[in-house]
């Protein structure tokens, strides 16, 4: 990638402001999750929840390419897609604040209808930014570094969602209003640190050579972040149950299948600053497909065995393996896009492995 900031050394402070963003961006996740079934049930709209989850998956699945999309003729046109990143950070804001005064009172009668158009306009929001802004990590970071780079935004958002139990404990003892404001003011406070960190960025990149679509694989990126989102999915939806039932000496009335998978987040956390060392040894490309390979392997070993001390064993080997994909995949998909594309790769890779999570929620509806 052509660029002008990056060249032996990865800027901390860029990269730490994108992580802040990212962070931002997983605890607005966890609050939406956890309040859209109540919010939907106070305003007596609870028949709209297949309508909803097949909108998620939608929108998961195409706004970040169209997103990329954007973003690549913006650079094109003026050098950079600040403007799609702060338009996309602003409205999320301002809908979170809509949200958090709509839910304050008593649900009315009128209100009913303006939720959903609310949450299919946050959902779009939440994701007309994402792959803007995370594709310019290869400005923060020379290419060899970028397994290193990408292992602190993997610390970041696992270990946050290893804590979800305990974010979920807290906005649900300040309340759905207060957690929407506070939701909306810590993406507008990192939207403007990743804004103020990054404004000095000049996008250079070749956008006219015959060579540049030569470079483009945006089958295997698609790939790539299907195999991961599934892999991602399991872990998240099918995972508590199943680690649940087969790991009974473990169990008890505070330990149960979402605390299994939290452990094993912090353990792909743990991991991800040393398995970056290797990662940028062996390559991007072998990491991948060797991380998504142990990882399915030890799936298959969970669903068969019936023993739980393999169970144990296979489930902390798959938090290893999950590790090596999380500091692997993005950079390979960096790897395989052109400098003309790199944000609709991006975009292409998120949505594409928002795939298996949206279809889970879909029939799990």
């Amino acid at each position: 990638m052509s660029h002008s900031l990056a060249n032996q050394k990865i800027n901390w402070q860029q990269l730490f402001s994108l992580g802040a963003l990212n962070a931002a961006i997983v605890i607005s996740w966890i609050a939406y999750h956890n309040y859209q079934p109540k919010l939907l049930e106070k305003f007596e709209v609870t028949d709209l929840t297949l309508f909803l989850n097949i909108a998620q998956a939608l929108i998961l699945a195409c706004i970040p390419p169209l997103a990329g999309l954007i973003g690549d003729y913006m650079i094109r046109k003026n050098g950079n897609h600040f403007v799609v990143t702060t338009v996309g950070i602003s409205i999320t804001a301002m809908i979170f604040m809509a949200v958090a005064f709509t839910v304050a009172g008593n649900p009315m009668e009128s209100l009913k209808f303006i939720l959903p158009v609310m949450i299919v306009l946050w959902l779009v929001s939440m994701n007309i930014f994402h792959s803007p802004a995370n594709s310019m990590l290869e400005l923060f970071a020379p290419a060899h570094r970028l397994p290193l780079a990408m292992s602190v935004l993997a610390v970041i958002t696992e270990l946050l969602y290893a804590l979800e139990p305990v974010v979920v404990n807290i906005i649900d003892t300040i309340g759905a209003a207060s957690t929407f404001i506070t939701g909306g003011v810590l993406l507008l406070i990192a939207g403007f640190i990743f804004r103020r960190t990054t404004k000095e960025i000049e996008f250079v990149r070749n956008t006219s050579s015959d060579d540049d679509y030569r470079d483009d694989h945006f089958g295997k990126i698609g790939l790539i972040g299907l195999a991961f989102g599934l892999a991602n999915a399991i872990l998240m939806n099918v995972f508590p149950e199943i680690l649940n039932d087969k790991i009974s000496f473990f169990t008890s009335e505070s330990l149960e299948g979402k605390q299994y998978v939290s452990v094993l987040l912090v353990i792909s956390a743990v991991c991800a600053v040393p398995m970056s060392s290797y990662v940028q040894n062996i390559g991007v490309k072998r990491s991948v497909l060797i991380g998504l390979a142990l990882a399915f392997s030890f799936i298959s070993a969970i669903f068969a065995s019936e023993v739980e001390v393999l169970t144990v064993i296979s489930a902390l080997l798959f938090a290893i393996a999950f590790s090596m994909i999380a500091v692997s995949a993005f950079p390979f998909v960096l790897e395989n896009v052109s400098d003309r594309n790199v944000t609709f790769g991006t975009g292409l890779f998120f949505g594409s492995f928002e795939v298996a999570d949206g279809l889970m929620n879909i029939f799990l509806t």
